[in-house]
């Protein structure tokens, strides 16, 4: 299934094109399931300063998993603003650690 995927799109069906992620790029934006927002919450337990909610989750296999979250980011000090982010949890292969934040980006 991979294979067809990653092959030429002019040897692919219309269906099989609509359902083609690029090799090696993140899969379509999508609702958050609660393994995701488990993850999340555990990658950002201790942050300050501004609270994100997790709106949607995208995900990319590398040596493990990277996990693209878009939030609703809300500052919790004066002047609060609320904005979009972007979220990039990595969460490494089992037995090699823990999730952690890879990068934040406000969108």
């Amino acid at each position: 299934m991979l294979l067809t995927a990653c092959g030429s799109p002019e040897k692919r069906t219309e269906k099989q094109q609509e359902k083609t992620i690029l090799c090696g790029g993140y899969t379509g934006q999508r609702p958050l399931e609660a393994s995701d927002r488990e993850l999340f919450r555990r990658a950002t337990t201790g942050m300050t300063g501004v609270s994100y909610t997790p709106e949607s989750v995208a995900t990319q296999v590398v040596a493990g998993t990277n996990y693209r979250f878009i939030c609703t980011a809300k500052t919790t000090t004066p002047g609060l603003e609320t904005y979009e982010a972007e979220i990039i949890v990595f969460q490494p292969l089992p037995g090699q650690g823990e999730a952690k934040i890879a990068k934040i980006t406000r969108l």
